[in-house]
């Protein structure tokens, strides 16, 4: 299944399409959009939040347990700060912004094209080469002279800024471009509801697409709120490991090795620590299932998992994750097996849900 070259080739059409559209965070309007119209012949209801968050809702038997699979729209980028007299634009990041990857990008900036500008090696110091930037030493040159073409273009104080990197097919089953994170995590979404299309239910199920993770989990905060299911499975890419620069890590996460479980990640204080008997049962659902998976744990990084299972009185969460190299770059790159090995371990979870009972916290087998 995993290497079947239709699934694979239609995992990256579907992420070549939703990642060619701009969605930083607070401007996800695009990416909703689309995968309103494209859950919709697959659910009974689909509702958006204030925020945006989208819930794709298929009914399952009346006394069922309620779960929901969840991914973020959102990627990072920037927002018009200010625009200079000549008419250069200022940047204020939006998430884990890199400045040192986006000098000399082309960029897309609220409908119009423009470039990061990169002062000519001719006209830089020979003491100044090789120094990184940051933000505010960056600018956006949209071509034109004054504030007021900037003006007459449209384009305005907040408006959104990402750079422009196409999913690229590399050798393989991999690609690599811009938010690859999480719209590889969206597409599953859209595979799991097609593959489920026909299919009776052990649960009432929703998709659910949140907003703003990249700035502090604030959609998943909302949208858990409101649902309150039994049970969450949150659907994320997450660093690998593997390449030059990270080989003195001892961090064992590996594109093209299959889904990833972490049982522990965590940023500052934030994070999410996955309880041994999920951690189990997901691993007990892979190997049920014949799916490739790998075992990881990082102090770095949080998912919507993060803010679901700290929901009112706590909602039952699990991560499923998708590995994946050069985070929050242009080139972020996948391996289109471990998506379709992530989408099998998914589908096995919502038509096997997990029960309470395995999922307590105290087992005898932890007694021991």
């Amino acid at each position: 299944m995993y290497d079947d070259p239709d699934l694979i080739e239609a995992l990256r059409t579907d992420l070549a399409e939703l990642t060619a559209l701009h969605a930083p965070s607070g401007s996800e309007q695009p990416v909703i959009a689309r995968l309103r119209d494209l859950f919709t012949p697959y659910v009974e209801t689909v509702t958006l939040d204030h925020m945006g968050n989208l819930m794709a809702t298929r009914e399952g038997p009346s006394d069922a347990p309620h779960l929901v699979v969840s991914a973020h729209a959102d990627e990072i980028g920037a927002l018009v700060a200010s625009i200079d007299p000549e008419g250069f634009l200022r940047l204020l990041p939006v998430g884990g912004v890199q400045p040192r990857l986006l000098e000399g990008r082309a960029v897309w900036v609220g409908g119009q094209m423009g470039v990061i500008g990169a002062r000519s090696g001719h006209l830089t110091s020979r003491s100044e080469h090789g120094q990184g930037l940051t933000i505010a030493d960056l600018y956006v040159d949209l071509g034109v002279e004054t504030a007021a073409e900037v003006e007459a273009l449209g384009v305005r104080v907040g408006d959104p800024v990402v750079v422009l990197s196409e999913l690229r097919q590399l050798s393989g089953s991999r690609v690599a471009g811009k938010g690859v994170d999480n719209r590889a995590g969206c597409v599953l979404l859209l595979h799991l509801l097609r593959r489920l299309q026909g299919r009776a239910l052990p649960c009432r199920l929703t998709a659910l697409v949140t907003v703003q993770e990249e700035v502090g989990l604030r959609g998943a905060t909302v949208a858990f709120a409101r649902l309150r299911p039994d049970l969450a499975i949150v659907v994320d890419t997450f660093p690998a490991a593997g390449t030059p620069d990270t080989r003195g890590l001892a961090y064992p996460a590996r594109i093209g090795q299959g889904v990833l479980i972490t049982p522990a990640s965590s940023s500052a204080n934030a994070g999410f620590l996955l309880p041994r008997a999920a951690r189990d049962t997901m691993i007990a659902a892979a190997r049920r299932a014949a799916i490739p998976y790998q075992l990881a744990v990082t102090n770095g990084g949080v998912t919507d998992a993060a803010a679901a299972h700290l929901t009112g009185e706590g909602i039952t969460t699990l991560e499923v994750k998708l590995p994946r190299r050069y985070s929050h770059s242009p080139v972020e790159m996948l391996d289109l097996r471990d998506l379709a090995a992530a989408l099998a371990l998914v589908e096995e979870l919502v038509m096997h849900p997990p029960t309470a009972e395995d999922l307590t916290f105290l087992r005898d087998a932890d007694l021991a």
